[in-house]
Formats: C-alpha cells, sequence, structure tokens
C-alpha cells in the first residue's frame, strides 16, 4: 500500500471515530445551575427579634413583611448576585450584597440600630406659604430629613399591608348635628365596611368627589388621606411639609410634620398635620382641614377631620378613630339652625383575607379588642 493511501485510511478511520463519539457527547449536557435560598432573621441591637420589618431581594423579589419572629426566606433565587435590604420605622435602613449559590441556603442575620436624632437640635419653622412644595432637603437638613423618612416608611408599610394582605374594616359612623346653643337637632348612627385596595387615591385639587355619604345617600364626599398618601409621590410633590416641633399628648411627645398645598392649586384641597411618636415614629394622629371650602360647597364655613392611628399587630399601625366636623355659616334669623355636623368614626372589626404571618394580634385599642386567634380582629 501506498503511503498516501495509508495516511488517508487513518485520518479516515479518526474521523469516523470523532462523529461516533459526538452523540455520546450531546446526551450528556452540562446540568444548569440550580435555584438557591436566601433566609434570615431581622433583630435590633439587643438581639430581639423585630417582626414585621420590611425586606427585599433586588432584582426579582418584591418588598414583604417578615413573620411575627422577625424571619424572612426567600425561595427558588437563581444563582446571581442580589441586593439585600431591610425597613422598619423607627430604624436605621440595612443594605447589603447577598451571593446566592446553586443549591445553597445563605442565612443572612440583619440587625437594625435604632434611628437615634437630637429633635431639640432640628430647627423648628414658622409655616409660609407653599411655593416650593416638596419633602425636605436631605442636603440642606439631613436631620431633619431622616424623621420626614419616617412618615414614608409609615406608608411604606401601609401600602404592602392593604395590598398583599387585604383585608375589610367596619366602622361605626355616629352622625350627631347641633345648633348654635349646643344642643342636638339630630343624630343617628350606622355602620359602613371599607376594602383595603378601594381607597381612592390622591389627585391634587380633587379630593371632594361624588359619593356615598350618611344613609347611603349620594352625595359630596371628602376622600381622607390614608397613610400611604403621606408618602405618594404626587402628594409630596403638590405640598410643602414644614416640621413644627414636639408636642405633648396627655404627656405623650409627638412629633409634628404640618403640610400646606401649593399656591397653585386653586381647587379645594388639604392642610394640616401629621403626628409621630417621638420614640417609635410610628404614626399616632393627624389632623386634615379642607383648604377653600367654600368652592366646594356653598355656604361651607369650613370641614376638618382628626385621626387616630394605633397598633393592630406589632408594628402595623391602622386607623382606628376619625372625629369629622364640618361648619356652615351662620345665617342671622333662621330659627334652630344647625351650626355643626359632627360624624365620629370608631373601627369595630378588620378582617383579612389572607393572614399576616404568624399574627397574633392581641391589642387594645380604645375599647376595641383584638382577639388571639382567627382571622378577624373585632370589638368588645
Amino acid at each position: 500500500m501506498r503511503p498516501g493511501r495509508r495516511a488517508a485510511g487513518v485520518l479516515a478511520a479518526v474521523l469516523a471515530a470523532g462523529a461516533a463519539a459526538a452523540p455520546v457527547r450531546a446526551q450528556q449536557p452540562q446540568a444548569a445551575p440550580g435555584p438557591g435560598i436566601v433566609r434570615g432573621t431581622v433583630r435590633g441591637l439587643d438581639g430581639e427579634p423585630i417582626p414585621y420589618a420590611v425586606v427585599a431581594l433586588l432584582p426579582g423579589y418584591d418588598l414583604r413583611f417578615t413573620d411575627a419572629s422577625g424571619a424572612f426566606v426567600f425561595q427558588n433565587v437563581a444563582p446571581a448576585a442580589y441586593h439585600l435590604l431591610a425597613r422598619q420605622v423607627g430604624f436605621r435602613p440595612r443594605d447589603t450584597t447577598v451571593v446566592v449559590v446553586s443549591g445553597r441556603t445563605r442565612e443572612v442575620p440583619l440587625v437594625l440600630e435604632h434611628l437615634m436624632v437630637r429633635l431639640e437640635a432640628i430647627q423648628v419653622v414658622a409655616s409660609r406659604g407653599c411655593t416650593d412644595p416638596g419633602p425636605p432637603d436631605s442636603t440642606a437638613a439631613p436631620d431633619l430629613a431622616r424623621v420626614f423618612s419616617q412618615l414614608d416608611l409609615n406608608a411604606e408599610r401601609y401600602r404592602l399591608l392593604a395590598g398583599t394582605y387585604p383585608f375589610h374594616f367596619r366602622m361605626q359612623r355616629a352622625f350627631t348635628n347641633y345648633n348654635a346653643q349646643g344642643a342636638v337637632v339630630s343624630s343617628e348612627t350606622d355602620t359602613v365596611r371599607y376594602l383595603s385596595t378601594a381607597v381612592p387615591a390622591y389627585r391634587a385639587g380633587q379630593v371632594v368627589t361624588w359619593g356615598r355619604g350618611r344613609g347611603n345617600e349620594r352625595g359630596l364626599v371628602l376622600d381622607l388621606p390614608t397613610l400611604s398618601d403621606f408618602a405618594d409621590s404626587d402628594f409630596q410633590a403638590s405640598h410643602c411639609f414644614v416640621y413644627e416641633g414636639v408636642v405633648n399628648d396627655s404627656g405623650k411627645p409627638l412629633v409634628r410634620f404640618a403640610f400646606q398645598p401649593a399656591q397653585s392649586i386653586r381647587t379645594p384641597d388639604i392642610e394640616g398635620y401629621v403626628e409621630l411618636d417621638s420614640v417609635s415614629y410610628q404614626v399616632r394622629r393627624a389632623l386634615v382641614r379642607l383648604t377653600h371650602p367654600g368652592r366646594a360647597l356653598e355656604g361651607l364655613a369650613d370641614a376638618s377631620s382628626n385621626i387616630t392611628f394605633a397598633e393592630l399587630y406589632p408594628n402595623v399601625v391602622v386607623q382606628t378613630r376619625v372625629h369629622s366636623e364640618l361648619q356652615p355659616f351662620i345665617q342671622l334669623g333662621v330659627q334652630n339652625q344647625v351650626v355643626r355636623y359632627v360624624q365620629d368614626q370608631r373601627l369595630l372589626n378588620v378582617d383579612f383575607l389572607r393572614q399576616l404571618p404568624g399574627a397574633r394580634p392581641s391589642v387594645r385599642l380604645a375599647g376595641t379588642v383584638f382577639p388571639r386567634s382567627g382571622r378577624s380582629a373585632s370589638a368588645d
């Protein structure tokens, strides 16, 4: 055999062997990386767990609550680097980077530090016309911005609660009308039920709308702001916020922020103040007053509401009482004219459509008792 033909035969054999081996390699592909798990517990510097803190694993895993023991878990996490954050009202936020490895569980303990701000060092500003709306400047007034950010955290938590764990809340409403002598002209009581996700969002200069009022009659209704409205971008862009210092409420110091709409808003809007606990920074009270009331309803002199908030679960705040008053202009010569229309709302019960993780409500709220078991929180 000539050398050239022998070499060709060897080459053909090699190629044939390679062709025969190729299908074997194709049947054994490299395994794709499997998911991992990220879990942990949010605690304070004292080691105590922080129930219902807000955590998120970004990108891809949105905000969620820790459970009643401060624990959290993210399942089926694709291998990659993530940004893990934790938030709680009254604490400094915590952010860290987490690298998830295929098939592994990452234990990530998160420790939050209490927010420490010398409130007496923050300058108290007198209310003026609102020509430059928006939240406090974090560069010009960092301490003030840190305290104001707690209002955002309160609102963030309420949005998460109402959206992820929707609930019905039933309010008892007492309507009482008074004459100029302070005597009761008429009174009646009813109950209404609201869905947490069905509350209208704030729209600048459009807070008075047509809706269902007393006796389910259709009429003009003032849409009161919820906690989520205070951190709404439209609300903050339409209002100025002024720090008014620490006020006393039955021996409890509260941090007060006044707010007023921009002067460019000529239609009825809302002004007032919101107050936070000076230690926990949870929202406790708010006053809301209608601007330009006569433009909303002819003959209306004033309309305002006082709102009280309290803890339903640890670190979970909802409104429990609303006291509203409408005052018309007094008409001379009119006998027994109603000069005050008063509406008092009291929270009767809260019924969650999806229970919070590990929730055990046990808080008494000014005459309202939340039981230790079951999905519903009811009154006495």
